[in-house]
């Protein structure tokens, strides 16, 4: 987060909107304690070189003149860098290589005043992070990092910038860095990035494809677990429609004292018209035995499965229900294990569904 501070002339006839970086509590940082229009003095003593002490030699040959005190204050790294520095007529001299001079100037001031410039911040986001990992400025890092984050990554740059983030030890950008690739490697492994990648950076690649299986098995547990709760839901609407069939009859289908609706009648339960052709079929097969016709199968499967879930076997109307509650007291150990999971999931199920239900009623 960023918030804009006063405007002042940084350039003769320019105007520049300058943002200081908020502290994690969401406090503006400030200046060693100054107020703004101090560090706003301390800029502007630092563009003109009052009292400078330090020159700093950028790769262009050009010179940042710079306040010894200052640096050393903001950055522990560069004021040990600058004490191990020679000097000459009472100026200290260091050069910082790899840097373009406007990248290293707008770095330097922003040890003086923790403020940027948003548009030279955009420009050289890669050479500040750089830098503010080099000299541990926390402040800076954690805002170029952020900026990375909230859009300037794309697919031709997110290769590049995450060795680099791996580099300057930005863990939150390498992570956003690594789904980003993850989820359109197709197209990165194309970029030329990718290939430069490849060759100078193999353990890197190694990682990557790595985090694309831990993905792909991850995405295949997801796909399993929806669908087995698919099933799962499916076998508590089944059971719902099996109740409701034998209790109050449904439209073509039901216990002989009930009064059937007829097939015009729109039914509420959706596993109703499919558990209504599956129990014609059972009632008519030849072959009507555990183990036999597979869709026989089912229905002594959906039968035993309601008497387990059933709690008044003496007066459910559920066909032997009381039949299998006698049954389980012969069955295996390892058949008992097999069926209480399966009760517990549906049950799982069906909670799920109520909840669902009175959340949306609620709205």
């Amino acid at each position: 987060m960023v918030q804009p501070i006063t405007r002042f002339l940084l350039r003769p006839h320019t105007q520049t909107s300058f943002h200081r970086p908020l502290s994690p509590q969401g406090k503006p940082f400030f200046f060693f304690g100054f107020q703004e229009s101090v560090c706003i003095e301390l800029i502007l003593s630092h563009m003109q070189g009052y009292g400078a002490d330090v020159h700093i030699i950028t790769v262009d040959g050009l010179i940042i003149a710079a306040h010894n005190n200052i640096l050393s204050n903001a950055s522990s790294v560069l004021g040990n860098f600058l004490q191990q520095s020679k000097v000459m007529n009472g100026i200290r001299r260091i050069r910082i290589p790899g840097v373009p001079y406007d990248a290293l100037h707008t770095f330097i001031r922003f040890l003086y005043s923790s403020c940027y410039e948003e548009v030279e911040m955009k420009k050289f986001v890669l050479h500040l992070l750089v830098l503010s990992h080099s000299y541990v400025v926390p402040s800076l890092k954690r805002e170029c990092a952020q900026l990375l984050e909230r859009g300037w990554l794309t697919k031709e740059n997110v290769v590049d910038v995450l060795q680099l983030a791996t580099k300057c030890d930005a863990p939150r950008l390498v992570l956003v860095c690594m789904r980003m690739v993850v989820r359109d490697f197709k197209c990165i492994s194309l970029t030329e990035g990718w290939k430069v990648m490849k060759r100078a950076n193999p353990a890197l690649e190694q990682q990557i494809l790595e985090s694309l299986v831990e993905a792909d098995s991850r995405k295949q547990d997801r796909l399993k677990k929806i669908e087995e709760k698919r099933l799962y839901l499916q076998l508590h609407e089944a059971m719902e429609a099996l109740l409701h069939i034998c209790k109050d009859g449904c439209r073509t289908i039901g216990r002989r004292d009930k009064v059937l609706k007829g097939s015009q009648v729109v039914c509420s339960f959706p596993a109703c018209n499919g558990l209504e052709i599956l129990i014609r079929h059972f009632s008519s097969c030849s072959t009507r035995v555990p183990g036999g016709c597979v869709h026989c199968k089912r229905m002594w499967q959906l039968l035993e499965l309601h008497s387990r879930t059933c709690n008044e076997p003496n007066y459910c109307k559920v066909p032997l229900c009381r039949h299998f509650k006698e049954k389980m007291r012969q069955q295996s150990k390892k058949e008992e294990v097999k069926w209480n999971f399966l009760v517990n999931k549906v049950q799982t199920a069906k909670i799920a569904i109520r909840l669902f239900s009175s959340q949306r009623s609620s709205f």
